[in-house]
């Protein structure tokens, strides 16, 4: 029996040691996923200088470790879990570590309560060791600056921004693939034209050098002054539902042939009429 306790023993010492290298590669893989997180953050913010910028947050969803924590804890925890929230970049293995060495260590490097640390400090090996293996995932927080092209920048986050607002943060970030072909059905829905000419439109004529757009517009500033370099009118033919498009060969073409203009000014301005008394109206 002697004899199978050592081999036993020196068996868990490898294994200990296997499982070591282990964790240590687990942190490199989720470091290296988090450094690829922040070099494309930090490609976005620098496509898209001034109109969106992009935040990444590491290890901000506690959900994973503060669930086990309530189910191998038996105890109140909640004064700990809020001194763990608070922790920016929580680091997994320092905590497990901390609780290997007791409730004076946590209590120094959490500030947490004498009797939760206690708590925390007798969690079990095998849980203590599950911990190690949680993955704490990122979180990403999407800006838009909602002001002005030439005001100071007033940047709003997501959540509080409204459904056309939304809509342009989440095109900008879609147009920044470089290579891939785009279709778009109405990209103006829930936009307004503000926005269309200060960040779609220069956008697209950034990026038509490399890509294809292809898009269902109403809104002539976008295949008017992105330079769509071919318009199709489509002229819907039956009821809704059950209907067509048909396409006149006159209709097809650059803004620079006279019936493709037409087709623009009538479809798109509501006619030349409607657009010079706008003009007028605006003191143009």
């Amino acid at each position: 029996m002697k004899g199978k306790q050592k081999a036993a023993e020196l068996e868990r010492e490898e294994l200990t040691k296997r499982r070591r290298s282990l964790c240590v590669e687990w942190e490199e893989v989720k470091a290296e996923e988090l450094r690829r997180l922040n070099d494309a953050a930090t490609l976005v913010n620098r496509k898209l200088s001034g109109r969106v910028r992009v935040k990444v947050v590491p290890a901000a969803d506690r959900t994973p470790l503060t669930g086990l924590l309530r189910k191998e804890v038996d105890g109140r925890l909640a004064e700990a879990m809020r001194r763990l929230g608070e922790v920016a970049d929580l680091s997994l293995p320092k905590f497990v570590d901390a609780c290997r060495q007791g409730k004076d260590m946590l209590v120094e490097q959490y500030g947490m309560p004498s009797a939760q640390a206690k708590l925390l400090s007798r969690i079990p090996t095998n849980s203590l060791m599950r911990i190690e293996e949680l993955e704490l995932g990122a979180r990403l927080t999407v800006e838009l600056n909602t002001a002005r092209a030439d005001a100071t920048p007033s940047w709003q986050k997501l959540d509080d921004l409204s459904k056309g607002q939304k809509a342009t943060a989440i095109l900008m970030l879609v147009m920044l693939e470089p290579e891939a072909p785009l279709v778009i059905d109405q990209p103006e829905d829930d936009l307004d034209n503000r926005f269309i000419t200060e960040g779609v439109v220069p956008m697209i004529r950034r990026a038509k050098r490399n890509r294809q757009f292809v898009m269902a517009t109403h809104n002539a500033n976008i295949p008017v002054l992105a330079d769509a370099e071919l318009i199709v009118g489509l002229t819907p033919k039956g009821e809704a539902g059950d209907g067509t498009a048909a396409v006149a060969p006159e209709h097809i073409g650059s803004i620079d042939e006279p019936s493709v203009r037409e087709l623009v000014e009538e479809v798109l301005e509501g006619g030349r009429h409607a657009f010079e008394t706008r003009r007028i109206k605006y003191g143009f």
